[in-house]
């Protein structure tokens, strides 16, 4: 996923076409996305976060040698600045399980959380730094979610399901929206929301 100039993240869609103000140029955060169907802005800056492990498997698997990147690992619960045209925003990696995390992303405007695969337990908690602890006490104001898995019939897209509702009902983020922004969430997971989005497009389910 790629951020904006305004920290808000998106999975490109290789068969859309961005509007000059849905430009996502930013630097790219390590998802499972990246490695499914790795589409990149053209005029992307080139800069990449995250896990040592993602970082290592980008490099060896998906790296295009006639791009130039800059990488940076972030270290488990660890806030790292991050700056992009005059924005500064901490970047927080939270590991959930064994290869699979959570990010938290924080600057003047907004308290983000983006989840990616969660494994479903909730025990990363005490261990994610003080930073997110504050966050959840004032309250996160937009989740993000793949929402990929509510297109799939599968039993561990299912389970997915189930993970992410249990995390949306013990955060109770303001907002919540989908990284692809074009999939419908469930109404029920809406719902869950501090705030009702009358924008957004749930699927009655």
């Amino acid at each position: 996923m790629f951020l904006n100039d305004i920290g808000q993240p998106l999975i490109l869609d290789r068969h859309k076409t961005y509007g000059l103000y849905e430009q996502h140029d930013g630097p790219m955060i390590l998802t499972s996305a990246a490695f499914q169907e790795h589409v990149r802005p053209n005029n992307w800056c080139g800069h990449i976060f995250g896990s040592a492990y993602d970082v290592d498997r980008f490099q060896n698997t998906v790296a295009d040698s006639t791009q130039t990147y800059k990488y940076n690992v972030l270290k488990p619960n660890e806030p790292f600045q991050i700056e992009y045209k005059k924005i500064k925003s901490l970047l927080t990696l939270i590991p959930t399980g064994q290869n699979t995390h959570l990010y938290y992303l924080q600057n003047d405007y907004v308290r983000t959380l983006v989840v990616d695969n969660f494994p479903g337990h909730l025990d990363f908690i005490p261990k994610a730094g003080t930073l997110f602890h504050r966050a959840l006490s004032i309250g996160i104001d937009v989740m993000y979610i793949d929402e990929l898995c509510y297109l799939s019939e599968k039993e561990e897209a299912e389970a997915q399901m189930e993970n992410i509702y249990v995390l949306v009902q013990l955060i109770r983020p303001k907002y919540l929206y989908g990284l692809r922004q074009d999939k419908q969430l469930p109404k029920n997971l809406l719902d869950l929301c501090a705030r009702i989005d009358k924008f957004a497009s749930p699927l009655i389910k």
